[in-house]
């Protein structure tokens, strides 16, 4: 099973703890200092908003590692998120964030896709 771009055993199904993926998120990440830029665009590439991520919140922490993490060509400095981690990324911040980034997990769970911009 892989959860935002992590390995888990097929004997935990699909229930990995979101404690666990948060574990793995954060170690060695250092999100600290940075900003995140999503820039949500439909498939015909309109860009229809630009949002940035709260620093110190789950979701922040998620975008850097992925950012960091995945090795895709970017365009213009953003790397385009795929739609399984935008919704897991999702997911547990909306369990463990809150009301901090309730607004831009209502737009995660769109169908519109999204550029990742750390800086």
């Amino acid at each position: 099973m892989f959860v935002c771009g992590y390995h888990f055993p097929a004997s935990e199904g699909n229930n990995v703890s979101f404690e666990k993926v948060i574990e793995k998120v954060k170690d060695g990440i250092d999100a600290s200092g940075k900003t995140v830029t999503l820039t949500s665009e439909t498939r015909e590439g309109v860009k229809i908003d630009e949002i940035t991520v709260p620093e110190g919140t789950f979701a922040h922490t998620a975008f850097v590692d992925y950012y960091t993490n995945t090795e895709m060509p970017s365009k213009d400095e953003f790397k385009m998120i795929y739609y399984t981690n935008k919704y897991q990324i999702s997911e547990i911040s909306k369990s463990v964030d809150g009301d901090a980034t309730k607004d831009l997990c209502k737009k995660l769970d769109d169908m519109n896709l999204y550029r990742v911009k750390v800086a």
